[in-house]
């Protein structure tokens, strides 16, 4: 279905006055500037520009600091942060940090589920980690001699922030419209339907649209926004679709987890690519679902 007039409406009035993150507009591209592989980017300036907020950089020290990564001492400065973690794990840090904050601070209907969805986007990003460590690199039957439409392009660490981003469009709708996020919850509950069916159903626009254009507003790149706007129909992504087939995959698999045996269902089985070890990607999924991670990273929550 098309996009209604009241979705175009709405969706560009949001984007004139787009939801903020608790932190500077810069900060953003300049950890995938600094994380790319040809950056000569110093990694002072970003700890600068990191501290000019206390609160993030208090917050991303706690979670340094937490059991999610054992260590034997404390880590008491951002920069001796980013020498052990380094700059890849602090930026998923501080995207983490600053989604949770926009999950805190946005003034939701009563009825939405905030910790549920929080919950279900930390589970889908660490899926889709695994997910990308199984199939992309020099060995993967995603990697860089497959197919174009068959090569992933996320990094692991790149699928995780995509799978942590995924759904935030609920939250964008839901708190610029929540009278009609209300009625289009009812449309799902009274039809049985997926949330993004009954959006669709309602305007022809679901939240994955929506939460990538807010984020092509805080300049992530494509390789994350696009896999997130196409993650509910991966088949028509015009670029990164594999990448859209993985977060695909991952939110599958949440909503249906694996078995005792690590055995996947039938949907999450039929977006994998073919080629791939199911049976051992569906043990790994199971065995990442099973961790702790998901409640160490819930109580850290600002």
């Amino acid at each position: 279905m098309q996009p209604s007039t009241e979705s175009r409406s709405f969706l560009q009035k949001l984007l004139q006055n787009p939801p903020s993150l608790p932190f500077e507009s810069a900060l953003l591209p300049m950890l995938f500037a600094v994380t790319r592989e040809d950056s000569k980017a110093p990694t002072d300036d970003l700890v600068a520009l990191i501290e000019r907020s206390q609160k993030l950089a208090s917050h991303v020290l706690t979670i340094a600091n937490s059991a999610l990564y054992g260590m034997e001492f404390k880590v008491s400065t951002l920069r001796r942060a980013v020498s052990i973690l380094g700059v890849c794990e602090i930026r998923t840090l501080v995207i983490l940090s600053g989604t949770a904050a926009v999950f805190k601070e946005a003034k939701l209907p009563k009825d939405f589920n905030a910790a549920g969805l929080w919950s279900h986007q930390l589970k889908v990003a660490a899926v889709a980690k695994v997910l990308a460590c199984e199939l992309g690199g020099p060995s993967g039957v995603c990697g860089p001699s497959a197919a174009e439409e068959d090569r992933l392009v996320m990094l692991p660490d790149e699928a995780y922030v995509a799978g942590l981003l995924h759904d935030i469009g609920k939250v964008f709708f839901a708190i610029s419209r929540p009278d009609l996020w209300e009625i289009v919850e009812e449309c799902r509950r009274k039809n049985g339907q997926r949330f993004c069916e009954a959006e669709d159903a309602y305007w022809g626009m679901d939240h994955a649209l929506i939460g990538a254009e807010v984020l092509h507003i805080w300049k992530l790149p494509l390789l994350l926004t696009e896999p997130i706007n196409w993650h509910h129909a991966p088949e028509l992504a015009p670029a990164y679709k594999m990448d859209a087939r993985l977060l695909a995959a991952a939110d599958c698999i949440v909503h249906n987890e694996p078995d005792a045996e690590g055995r996947l269902c039938e949907e999450a089985l039929a977006l994998l690519p073919e080629g791939c070890d199911a049976a051992a990607l569906g043990m790994a999924a199971a065995q990442c679902l099973d961790d702790s991670q998901g409640g160490i990273l819930t109580t850290l929550v600002p």
